[in-house]
């Protein structure tokens, strides 16, 4: 993978946090209509080297959680996964249906319900992309993850074998007594977490041109002409 600065360094994490911020107004706007006034915290973003995401994914459950996988179709290339845990899919499923799900696991009338609320969060995640790379990004429809296997059988396939680092996005929303967690995991194909990479590069070298040619430059400047010319 490329060489790029942490992922957890001011600079990166700015450009992460004003992405966001206009993709969570849009989803906090839908979110309220359907559950209620809600708090909404804008995502948090790490790496996690591979094996570690697999070891996330199952510690989180998969059998009693929620997990959907989606092909990136436009604008980056390789895999995305959203994970509802179980806590946040008893709550979910509470809210919007006033009933708690069967600890056998959900029926489909939980399933879609959830889903409505995930294709919500997809959307903010899509727009967040789609704002760092400067092009649109889309993704397939949803396919169901059983079980671990389901995921590393994707994550065996010829363009996502040899990928070593996956993006995590942690987002929370809340009421007063419900706190709801979501995940969404990025395993982007080496060519496409290059091309992250250099488009947040790009917006960082933009800003920091920025910052090497302000007024204060040109003012310093005259003013040493001015006292010049009194000397």
């Amino acid at each position: 993978m490329s060489e790029h600065k942490s992922w957890s360094s001011k600079w990166y994490q700015d450009i992460f946090r004003e992405a966001s911020n206009i993709a969570m107004s849009h989803a906090l706007t839908a979110l309220s209509n359907m559950i209620g006034e809600i708090e909404m915290e804008p995502p948090a973003v790490e790496v996690l080297p591979r094996a570690r995401f697999l070891a996330m994914i199952a510690s989180r459950g998969i059998r009693d959680s929620f997990v959907v996988m989606f092909d990136i179709t436009e604008g980056l290339s390789g895999l995305t996964i959203l994970q509802f845990p179980k806590k946040s899919v008893r709550a979910l499923v509470s809210l919007l249906l006033g009933m708690d799900p069967d600890d056998e696991g959900m029926d489909e009338m939980g399933r879609s319900a959830i889903m409505e609320i995930g294709n919500i969060l997809i959307s903010v995640y899509t727009d967040i992309l789609a704002q760092l790379i400067g092009e649109p990004v889309s993704l397939s429809p949803p396919k169901p993850v059983e079980s671990l296997y389901d995921a590393e059988r994707e994550l065996a396939r010829p363009d996502l074998r040899d990928v070593t680092e996956v993006l995590a996005f942690k987002t929370r929303f809340y009421q007063a007594n419900t706190d709801v967690e979501s995940f969404f995991y990025l395993i982007p194909t080496k060519d496409a977490f290059d091309k992250l990479v250099s488009r947040l590069e790009a917006q960082i070298e933009s800003v920091g041109a920025k910052e090497d040619t302000p007024e204060s430059s040109g003012g310093e400047a005259a003013a040493e002409e001015n006292g010049s010319g009194e000397g």
